[in-house]
């Protein structure tokens, strides 16, 4: 009778067949939703075959090799992998199958097949001495004699003169009866004990041997939940502890999958590869980009356009909720770093991880004042002015023009107020330093440019543009072709350096695409 103790699923598994491909339906154990084969046990749920049969539905099943493409002339190792992909199919590649699961699944073929285990005990003990050999040989020894000492005997009775008698008969027949019922009292019974010996030396061996198979059994579903163990924590466990750490989480599925993505450019980067072998590669990889875009994972740094140095680099991840929190953390104590510069310097910044950066930002001369800091400033130099008339000249520029205007403007037309409103904020040690540091970072920019600053310009221009509307009394710039135009003339007249005349211009209302057309219109190549 045929044995079925080798588990179909776990022979599939073994050539490579992932669990998620495997069905059964209608008495027949699928693999992509086609019959594989017909199960000849089964047995709690497992379909069971022999070894014999599964190989033969294997070779049946397994699709025919691809036809060999054409040897290209070189013998680099690449070059030979590139070879062997199949152009003009669709593209596959071999499913992720989880390692913890085939080890489940060998668990379960192992249980279901000792499910039903009992121990077998010997059969009860009888004894016949016509099939013990030692007996039969015992009873022809016997009978010999017999037959010796009645030959004996015959020739001692026809010495006496009896001969052939009754009583020679009477005595021969004593002789044998004697011998055989010595057989029959001695030697049976210790033929019995030996035979008996056997059975229990045999039964003893047989269930020796019964135990030893299933303690084997028994240690290899405990060396499976061990390597199961170590599987998990290989696989599951220790990824998250890593995510917990780093706040990126990697699925094992998807680092096989940019393994096979880093494999694909290796062989697309191979000289002497064809154009059609590497349409097949392509395609290939395109299936696993879908898969890392299913995981949540950014395909983008294993595009077509990386190579394999490039997208080997990367360290892609699925964001924790945890790493959001550290980013939100990040960005808010960002925000704060930079209010809190603001509220020292009176100067815009803006935020940015490397703190250091924000002294840089605020020692700019062309930063932009915070609403505090232009009040700040504008208090100490208003308060520091003695003559009351230039005091408000100077209160007046200061709304028309803005700050920087007004005191611009003091310069030119009142040395000693001008004097007395830079000694007050010269007073601030602070603002001292900022621009004692600011003049030391820009030195080299002002002795290329000495006009007026950025924020001089945009104050000036503003206040040459803005209108009120008299309907709502708001102030504002009109966008009108004719105003951007002059807009960009006045600034790229002023001279500002690279850069700041179209800050200046974006402030004011225009955008890209006007500067570009008046660029061109004017014929500047970039900036001034």
């Amino acid at each position: 009778m045929a044995t079925y103790d080798y588990g179909i699923r776990q022979g599939l598994n073994s050539q490579g067949v992932d669990n998620s491909r495997i069905g059964y339906s209608n008495g027949y154990v699928t693999v992509d939703g086609k019959n594989f084969m017909k199960a000849d046990l089964n047995n709690q749920g497992t379909s069971y075959t022999n070894q014999q049969n599964f190989n033969t539905a294997w070779n049946s099943f397994n699709p025919a090799q691809p036809t060999n493409t054409p040897t290209q002339p070189a013998s680099n190792p690449m070059v030979q992998a590139a070879n062997s992909v199949k152009v003009g199919t669709t593209s596959s590649y071999t499913p992720y199958s989880s390692p913890t699961q085939n080890t489940l699944s060998q668990i379960q073929d192992l249980l279901n097949k000792n499910s039903g285990f009992q121990y077998k005990g010997p059969d009860p003990f009888t004894y016949d001495p016509q099939s013990d050999p030692a007996y039969q040989s015992q009873l022809a020894e016997a009978k010999r004699n017999i037959a010796d000492q009645q030959v004996d005997t015959n020739a001692v009775l026809r010495a006496q003169g009896q001969g052939k008698s009754s009583y020679s008969e009477l005595v021969q027949q004593q002789i044998g009866d004697k011998t055989l019922a010595s057989l029959a009292d001695t030697l049976v019974p210790q033929l019995m004990q030996q035979a008996y010996q056997r059975y229990n030396d045999s039964a003893n061996r047989d269930l020796q041997v019964q135990q030893l198979n299933y303690g084997t059994q028994q240690d290899a579903v405990a060396n499976l939940a061990n390597l199961y163990g170590l599987q998990d924590k290989e696989y599951f466990q220790n990824p998250i502890t890593e995510a917990q750490l780093t706040g990126n989480y990697l699925p094992n599925e998807a680092k096989q999958a940019i393994s096979n993505l880093l494999e694909l450019k290796q062989q697309a980067e191979a000289k002497g590869i064809t154009a059609e072998q590497r349409v097949g590669l392509s395609q290939q990889a395109d299936v696993l980009r879908a898969k890392l875009q299913a995981l949540g994972v950014d395909p983008s740094f294993y595009g077509a356009d990386k190579s394999y140095s490039q997208a080997s680099q990367s360290n892609p991840g699925i964001r924790t909720l945890a790493g959001q929190a550290q980013d939100l953390a990040s960005k808010q104590a960002n925000l704060q770093a930079a209010a809190t510069y603001m509220d020292a310097t009176g100067k815009v910044v803006t935020p940015q991880s490397d703190w250091s950066g924000y002294a840089r930002q605020a020692a700019n001369p062309n930063a932009m004042d915070t609403l505090a800091g232009q009040q700040l400033a504008y208090q100490k130099a208003r308060d520091a002015i003695s003559d009351q008339q230039w005091k408000m000249k100077f209160d007046e520029d200061v709304r028309q023009f803005g700050l920087n205007y007004a005191l611009s403007n003091l310069q030119e037309t009142n040395q000693q107020a001008y004097r007395e409103a830079q000694l007050a904020l010269s007073q601030d040690d602070n603002t001292r330093a900022w621009l004692t540091y600011g003049d030391s970072l820009n030195q080299a920019a002002q002795s290329k440019y000495s006009g007026m600053s950025a924020n001089q310009i945009y104050d000036a221009l503003k206040s040459t543009f803005t209108k009120k509307d008299p309907n709502t009394d708001q102030l504002y710039i009109p966008n009108d072709q004719a105003t951007k135009q002059q807009i960009y003339q006045q600034v790229m007249a002023s001279g500002l350096p690279d850069g700041q005349d179209v800050q200046v211009m974006t402030m004011l209302g225009l955008n890209p695409k006007d500067i570009e057309n008046f660029d061109k219109q004017y014929g500047v190549a970039s900036g001034n």
